[in-house]
C-alpha cells in the first residue's frame, strides 16, 4: 500500500505541475478516496488529503512566480501581485467569514476533550477545504474549467450510483448491520453507511440538470440554425447527445441509489434542489407552488398510520431517534451555548444528557444529525454565526448574479450552484452534510465556483461561445 501511495502521489504531483487544472479536476473526481487511509510516521492521513496538499504546495509555488517568463495559461496559475490583492479585496466578505469559521474551529480544538482527534478534524474539515476554496478563486480562468470540475464530480457520482444500484440486487460489500438490520436491506456504496450515498449525491443532482439544460439548449439552437454537416459540426452534435444521455442517466441513477439507500434526507435534498430551480423559473414557479401546497394538503389529510406521513413527520422510529438527538443536544447547548462541546467531543460530552427513545436504549452518534446543531456543538456560537453568514452571503450572491443577467441566461452556473447548496441544506435538516472529508470539500467548492462564475464575467462567461462542449 505504501508503495502505491508514494507512486500515485508522485504521478499526481507531476500531472498537477504540468497541468494544474487537471490535478484540481482529478481531486474532485476522487473525493471518495478519503476512504483510502494510511499513516506517515504514525500520523493518520488519506489519499484525498495527500492530493490536497500536493495541490496546495504547487499552488503556492506557482502563485509566487515573479515574472511572466515561460508563462502558459494552460499549466500555470501566475497572477500579478496587484491582481491578487484585488481578488482578495473583491471577495473580502466571504474570506472574512471563512477565516472566522477557521478561527472558531481553532478555538474548538483548545476546548476539545480529545486534542489529537480535534486537530485531525480541524485540518480535514476546516483548514484544507478553505484553502482549496482559495485555490479555486485564484486559479480558475474559464467557464470550461468550471465545467470540467463539475463533469468530474458527476462522473464520480455516477460510479457511486452504479455501485449502489448493483449492491441493491446483490448485497455485495454492504455491511451486515445495514443489509440485514430489521430487513431494511439498505445499501452503502463505498461509504460503509447508507446516508453517505444521499449526502454525496443530493447536491450533484442540480448539476446534472444544469448540463442537461445546457446541452438541450445547444441542440435546439443547432436545429433552428442548421449549418453545413462538416466534421466539426457532427462531432459537436455527437458530444451534445452524449452529455444529454449522461445527464439523464445520472439523474435516474442517483435517484435510484438514494432511494435504495433509504436516505430520506438525501431524497428530500434532491427535491429541495429541483424545487429551487423550478421556483426561480418563470414558466414553472406558479405550478411548483401549487404542487407544493397540494402535497402539504394531501399529507395533512392522510391518516396518522400512513407510513409516508409517519416518515415525513418524523413519527417513525428513525424520526423519533432524531427528535431525541435534537432534544438532548439542545439541552446541552443551553448549558454550553458559547463554546459548545468542542471538536471531536460530542459523543463523550453528551453522555450525561443522553435519552432513551420510547424506552429503547439508542447508541450515541458522532453528530446531532442537523447541520446547524452540528456547527454549533462543534464550533460554538462563533462558528455557527460564521456558517450562517456564509450561507446568507452565498444566496445573496446567487440572487445578485441572476438579477444582473438577462432571462435567457437562466441556465447559467450561479443558479445551479444555488440549487446544489439548497439540496445540501435541506439534507442537512436531518443530517450533517459537512462533517466528512469529501463533503467539506464539496461544500466549499460551491461558493468557489459561484465566485468565479458570477464575478469573473469577462474572463469566464465570455468563454461560453468558445467552449461549445
Amino acid at each position: 500500500m505504501s508503495v502505491f501511495i508514494a507512486l500515485y502521489s508522485l504521478l499526481f504531483a507531476i500531472l498537477t505541475w504540468w497541468r494544474f487544472h487537471w490535478g484540481l479536476t482529478l481531486l474532485f473526481f476522487l473525493l471518495p478516496s478519503y476512504l483510502i487511509r494510511f499513516h506517515i510516521r504514525g500520523l493518520p492521513s488519506t489519499l484525498l488529503e495527500a492530493m490536497t496538499w500536493i495541490i496546495l504546495t504547487i499552488w503556492l509555488i506557482q502563485l509566487n512566480i515573479k515574472s511572466k517568463k515561460n508563462f502558459s495559461p494552460q499549466n500555470n496559475i501566475y497572477i500579478p501581485k496587484n491582481e491578487l490583492k484585488k481578488t482578495f479585496k473583491k471577495y473580502r466578505i466571504i474570506l472574512c467569514l471563512g477565516f472566522t469559521l477557521l478561527i472558531a474551529a481553532s478555538l474548538s480544538v483548545w476546548s476539545s476533550s480529545n486534542t489529537v482527534k480535534a486537530l485531525g478534524e480541524w485540518k480535514a474539515f476546516y483548514l484544507e477545504p478553505f484553502l482549496i476554496f482559495l485555490v479555486l478563486i485564484t486559479s480558475i480562468k474559464t467557464k470550461n474549467q468550471i465545467k470540467q470540475i463539475l463533469r468530474a464530480l458527476l462522473l464520480s457520482g455516477l460510479l457511486t450510483s452504479i455501485l449502489a444500484i448493483y449492491q441493491h440486487f446483490t448485497g455485495w460489500m454492504v455491511p451486515e448491520a445495514f443489509w440485514a438490520n430489521r430487513n431494511t436491506f439498505r445499501i452503502t456504496a463505498w461509504y460503509g453507511f447508507p446516508n453517505g450515498v444521499g449526502l454525496f449525491l443530493a447536491p450533484l443532482l442540480p448539476i446534472a440538470v444544469y448540463f442537461f439544460q445546457e446541452h438541450w439548449r445547444e441542440s435546439r439552437l443547432r436545429e433552428k440554425h442548421p449549418k453545413t454537416e462538416s466534421t466539426k459540426n457532427i462531432k459537436c452534435s455527437t458530444k451534445n447527445l452524449v452529455w444529454l444521455m449522461f445527464s439523464l442517466t445520472f439523474v435516474f441513477a442517483s435517484f435510484l441509489a438514494t432511494f435504495y439507500a433509504k436516505s430520506t434526507g438525501g431524497l428530500a435534498g434532491m427535491a429541495g434542489g429541483v424545487g429551487f430551480l423550478l421556483l426561480l423559473h418563470k414558466k414553472t414557479s406558479a405550478w411548483t407552488l401549487t404542487l407544493g401546497m397540494a402535497t402539504l394538503v394531501i399529507l395533512a389529510i392522510l391518516p396518522s398510520s400512513n407510513p409516508i406521513k409517519q416518515e415525513l413527520s418524523l413519527q417513525d422510529r428513525s424520526g423519533q431517534i432524531r427528535i431525541s438527538i435534537w432534544r438532548e443536544t439542545s439541552e446541552f447547548l443551553k448549558d454550553n451555548p458559547i463554546l459548545g462541546a468542542g471538536l471531536a467531543s460530542y459523543p463523550e460530552r453528551i453522555k450525561t444528557y443522553h435519552q432513551t427513545v420510547n424506552g429503547e436504549g439508542i447508541e450515541i452518534f458522532h453528530h446531532p444529525h442537523n447541520i446547524f446543531l452540528t456547527m454549533w456543538i462543534n464550533l460554538g456560537l462563533l462558528g455557527l454565526g460564521a456558517f450562517v453568514g456564509i450561507l446568507v452571503w452565498f444566496f445573496y450572491k446567487v440572487r445578485s448574479s441572476l438579477s444582473h443577467k438577462p432571462s435567457k441566461d437562466i441556465y447559467d452556473i450561479p443558479l445551479y450552484m444555488g440549487a446544489a447548496m439548497c439540496a445540501l441544506i435541506v439534507t442537512g435538516l436531518v443530517d450533517s452534510p459537512y462533517i466528512k472529508n469529501d463533503l467539506a470539500l464539496l461544500f466549499w467548492l460551491l461558493p468557489g465556483l459561484l465566485v468565479v462564475s458570477s464575478d469573473h464575467g469577462e474572463l469566464v462567461l465570455s468563454q461560453a461561445s468558445l467552449d461549445k462542449t
